[in-house]
C-alpha cells in the first residue's frame, strides 16, 4: 500500500494522539495543511508563526506531542524562540517544515538566485534547527520519508523533546509506503536496581532527606509510579517551579514549590538544609544553580537519563525503571524524617505564612501578593493556570491550583510572551479552561493571539498584571526603583496601552480593568461566566514588589 508524504505524517501523527496541526499557511507547506484536513485533524492558524510555536509547545505539554508547520525561513525562523524553550525544558514538539525542492538548490548554487525566503545557504533552517532540537533531518526522496518520520517521533517520544523534519516542497504529494506497525525501541542497558540500593541507603542514613519532584515525571506520564514512591517512602516532598502540579498538591507531605532562592521560606528551608535531595526527573535551570553548586555533596539527580550521584560521574538510568527499582526494594518509613517538614495546608496564606507583608502605599493599583491571593481563592478543577515570566511567577509558585497537570509555565527557558499562546495550545489539548496570568511586557510580545482565542471561542481568562514597565528587568538592574523611590530605567517604561479597547478590537466581548482587590473579584466572576474568552486588565501598583524579591537579587 502506499500514500503520499503528507498524509503519511497525518497518519504518523494521529496514531501518536496529535488531534491538531498549528501553523501559518505558507507555499511551502499548503500541502500538509490541505491533507492534514482531509486526514480529519483540525487545522489551529494562529495570528503569527510564534504564536503557532508557543501553542503546540503549550498543547505538546498537555497531551505529550504537538505539531507546527509555517512557511520555511521567513515563518520557521520565527519559531526558534518557542522550539529553544521546548527543547530546555522537554516538550515534545514536531516541527514539519517544507524546503527547497532539489531544483531550487541547484538554481541557486549555480546562478546565484534565491529561492523563495531563502537567506543564500542552502540550509539554513536545518542548521539552525539542529541547536534547539533533539532530532533534524531532511528527507531528499520520497522513499525515505517513512524512516525518517518515524525515527523523529520515536526521539520525540523517547526523549520528551522536539524535533524537526524538513520535506522538500516538490515531495508532498510524492508516493511513499503507508504506515506500518511501529516497533517500540529498545531500551538502553543500565543497571537501576543497582542504582536504587545505593540511593536508598543514602535516604536511610539521612535525618532531613527530601524528595525534589521535576517535570520529566509529567512529560513521561510517571505521576502515578512518583506518587507509590512517595506514598511508600513518607518522605517530605516538594516540586521544582517548572513541575508545579506534575502531583496533586494535596497529596500527603508536600511541602511546597521550590523555585530556587527566591522561594517562599518553608520550601527553600526545607530543600536547602535537607542532608540529601534526591531530584528525580529535575530540569536544573538557573534558579538551582547554588543547590546544583553548593549542595552537591547532598544532591542525587536522576534525569535526562542518568543519574549523577553526588559528585560520582554519570551513570546511565531510565527514569521509568529507576522509579520502578525504588519502589520495589524494601523500606520502612520513619515519621520522624516528615516532622514539623509539610506544609499546614495548601492555601495561598497557609503557604507564605513566614513572607513578609507589603507596607500600605498610596500608589493606585492592586499588589502582586494581593491579586495571587484572590486569583488562588478563585481557582478551581476546571482551569489549568498558565504564568508568565514576570515579578508575578515567584508568588504563582503558591497559588492554590487544583489536580495533576493544572499549572504550565517556563520556568526555565523564561521567554516572555509564552503564556497568551501556549493557553491556546492548552486549550486544544484539554477540557479545562486556561487561566492565564502575564505580565504587561511578555502581553505586547504576543497579544495579536488573543485573536485567534476569540476565533476558536476559547472559554479561558487571561489576566494582563500590568505595572507599566519591564518590571523584572528593573529589579534584577536597579531593585532601588521598587523601593527608594529611584526613577526608572529609560528604557524600561511600556508604551501605555488600552488593553480592554484591544481585547474588544481583536474580538472578545468580554474585558474589563480592576484596580482594587473587589473590582477583581468582580472581574473574575464575570469572567467565569463568559461564554468564549475573558480579558482581565489588572492596574499594579508601578512600585509594588512580590515580598520574597524585596531583597536585593542575588
Amino acid at each position: 500500500k502506499h500514500t503520499t508524504v503528507a498524509s503519511y505524517l497525518v497518519a504518523r501523527l494521529q496514531q501518536h494522539g496529535v488531534k491538531h496541526l498549528f501553523g501559518v499557511p505558507g507555499a511551502t507547506c499548503d500541502p500538509l495543511f490541505a491533507a492534514a484536513e482531509a486526514g480529519g485533524m483540525e487545522l489551529v492558524v494562529t495570528a503569527s508563526d510564534l504564536e503557532a510555536g508557543y501553542a503546540a509547545d503549550g498543547y505538546a505539554r498537555m497531551r505529550g506531542l504537538g505539531a507546527v508547520s509555517v512557511t520555511y525561513g521567513v515563518g520557521t525562523l520565527s519559531l526558534l524562540a518557542a522550539i529553544g524553550g521546548a527543547h530546555a525544558e522537554r516538550s515534545p514538539v514536531v516541527v514539519l517544515n517544507g524546503g527547497p525542492s532539489a531544483d531550487d538548490l541547484r538554481i541557486q548554487k549555480e546562478t546565484g538566485s534565491l529561492f523563495s525566503h531563502s537567506a543564500g545557504r542552502s540550509s539554513s533552517d536545518l542548521t539552525m534547527f539542529r541547536e534547539v532540537t533533539a532530532w533534524a533531518g531532511r528527507a531528499e526522496t520520497a522513499a525515505e520519508l517513512p524512516r525518517l518520520a518515524d525515527e523523529a517521533l520515536r526521539c520525540a517520544r523517547t526523549q520528551q523533546r522536539p524535533v524537526y523534519l524538513e520535506v522538500p516542497k516538490h515531495l508532498w504529494t510524492a508516493r511513499c509506503a503507508a504506515p506500518a506497525d511501529q516497533r517500540p525501541p529498545d531500551a538502553p542497558e543500565s543497571d537501576e536496581a543497582a542504582l536504587a540500593a545505593q540511593v536508598l541507603e543514602r535516604l536511610r542514613a539521612a535525618t532531613r532527606p527530601v524528595l525534589l519532584l521535576g517535570i520529566e515525571l509529567a512529560r513521561f506520564g510517571l505521576e502515578d509510579a512518583a506518587a507509590a514512591l512517595v506514598e511508600k517512602l513518607q518522605l517530605p516532598w516538594a516540586t521544582t517551579m517548572l513541575a508545579k502540579s506534575a502531583l496533586a498538591e494535596d497529596t500527603p507531605g508536600f511541602a511546597g514549590v521550590y523555585g530556587g532562592e527566591r522561594a517562599a521560606p518553608h520550601p527553600k528551608r526545607v530543600v536547602e538544609e535537607a542532608d540529601v535531595v534526591l531530584a528525580l526527573g529535575c530540569v536544573m535551570g538557573r534558579q538551582y544553580r547554588r543547590l546544583a553548586t553548593t549542595r552537591a555533596a547532598a544532591l542525587i539527580q536522576v534525569a535526562d537519563g542518568q543519574v549523577r550521584l553526588s559528585g560520582k560521574p554519570p551513570a546511565p538510568a531510565q527514569l521509568a525503571a529507576f522509579l520502578s527499582a525504588l519502589r520495589r526494594h524494601p523500606w520502612t518509613p520513619d515519621a520522624a524524617k516528615l516532622t514539623g517538614r509539610t506544609l499546614p495546608g495548601t492555601g495561598f496564606r497557609e503557604r507564605r505564612g513566614e513572607v513578609p507583608t507589603a507596607q500600605p502605599s498610596s500608589e493606585r493599583g492592586l499588589t502582586f501578593d494581593g491579586l495571587l491571593e484572590e486569583v488562588s481563592g478563585f481557582l478551581d478543577e476546571g482551569f489549568v493556570t498558565l504564568t508568565d515570566t514576570s515579578l508575578s511567577m515567584y508568588p504563582a509558585a503558591d497559588l492554590q491550583v487544583r489536580g495533576r497537570r493544572s499549572f504550565v509555565c517556563d520556568a526555565v527557558w523564561q521567554a516572555i510572551g509564552f503564556s497568551v499562546p501556549a493557553g491556546l495550545g492548552v486549550a486544544m489539548a484539554d477540557p479545562r479552561r486556561p487561566f492565564v496570568l502575564c505580565g504587561d511586557g511578555g502581553f505586547q510580545m504576543t497579544a495579536q493571539s488573543l485573536s485567534t482565542w476569540a476565533r476558536r471561542q476559547v472559554r479561558g481568562i487571561v489576566v494582563v498584571l500590568d505595572n507599566g514597565l519591564y518590571g523584572i528587568e528593573q529589579w534584577l538592574l536597579d531593585p532601588r526603583f521598587f523601593s527608594d523611590g529611584a526613577a526608572p530605567k529609560s528604557y524600561l517604561p511600556l508604551n501605555r496601552w488600552d488593553y480592554v479597547g484591544l481585547a474588544r478590537a481583536l474580538g472578545l466581548k468580554t474585558a474589563s480593568s480592576a484596580t482594587t482587590p473587589e473590582a477583581l473579584r468582580q472581574a473574575l466572576k464575570v469572567a467565569r461566566e463568559a461564554d468564549g474568552p475573558a480579558l482581565i486588565h489588572a492596574v499594579v501598583k508601578p512600585r509594588d514588589l512580590p515580598m520574597q524579591l524585596a531583597r536585593r537579587p542575588g
